[in-house]
């Protein structure tokens, strides 16, 4: 038995949405399982190739909510969502584990329950929501669960994708987190991601110019972002609608529905900054996929 699965990356905040909204991109790592009297990890570097691969993890988890225990596996790795740089690439490592546990054990998991072990095991949801189920999404926890609601999403953006040759550290970027704010700027930070929601469903790029600004954590995260003001300068030179910090960073996006625009922007961008990635993506609305042959 062979499973191959395909996870997607994601983008979590999308500037106002901070912690709760996710969306799936076009950009896919792929990992394959099948049953091996050793454990083999092959695909990522060495110090990946053991048991506490997440991958393997969200294997794990998956039959350990089956009361089951996790057979041995080979696990080949082709990852294209690059790591720590703000597309879920935890997420994609997670989900893609779970979604073969699942597979292995016939589909005995929705992908609801999925989601809800994924989130649950990363402890939080904004990225394990889309990468399981596709789209756009908006998660919250209640009641020691976790919760998503999926959001309708134009399917004419297109999202400028632009990697640094650096790390954000997640842990960093939390820190930099204000402990408190006002109630003007909960507000405001509230009322932009209703707003933001609407524009990214209807496709209206004036909306989104003005709704997709933040109060909460990028005024802070930017500051980790040495190249953030320049790169931003050139997503709004070449006409972009709008431009925010992927996650907690490094991974920049600028959204636009012109595909010239976005690469204009791309291509001002590499040549600027010739050591950063750049990639011109589409929302993702299938979510991590299993295939068994």
């Amino acid at each position: 038995m062979l499973v191959t699965v395909r996870a997607p990356a994601s983008t979590s905040n999308l500037g106002p949405g901070f912690d709760c909204l996710g969306l799936a991109l076009s950009l896919y790592s792929v990992f394959t399982f099948e049953p091996s009297g050793e454990l083999i990890v092959e695909g990522c570097p060495e110090e990946f190739q053991n048991e506490e691969n997440l991958v393997l993890q969200g294997f794990r988890a998956v039959y350990k909510a089956a009361g089951e225990t996790a057979p041995t596996v080979r696990l080949t790795i082709n990852a294209k969502v690059p790591v720590a740089r703000g597309l879920g690439s935890s997420s994609t490592c997670i989900a893609a584990g779970a979604a073969a546990a699942n597979a292995f054990l016939g589909g005995r998991f929705s992908k609801d329950e999925l989601f809800e072990i994924c989130a649950e095991f990363e402890g939080h949801p904004d990225n394990a929501a889309p990468c399981v189920l596709g789209g756009l999404t908006a998660s919250f926890a209640s009641g020691g669960r976790f919760h998503t609601v999926p959001l309708s999403i134009h399917p004419d953006w297109k999202f400028a994708v632009v990697v640094p040759d650096y790390e954000v550290k997640t842990s960093e970027a939390r820190k930099a987190m204000p402990k408190e704010i006002s109630v003007k700027d909960s507000v405001f930070t509230t009322s932009h991601c209703v707003a933001l929601v609407s524009a990214l469903a209807s496709g209206d790029e004036l909306l989104l110019r003005i709704a997709c600004e933040d109060r909460l954590h990028e005024p802070c995260r930017r500051k980790l972002i040495p190249d953030y003001e320049a790169v931003r300068a050139l997503a709004l030179e070449s006409g972009a609608a709008c431009f925010f910090i992927s996650g907690s960073g490094s991974t920049l996006i600028a959204m636009t529905k012109n595909a010239d625009t976005a690469l204009k922007f791309t291509a001002a961008v590499r040549e600027k900054f010739p050591t950063f990635g750049t990639h011109v993506l589409e929302a993702a609305f299938g979510g991590v996929e299993a295939r068994v042959e």
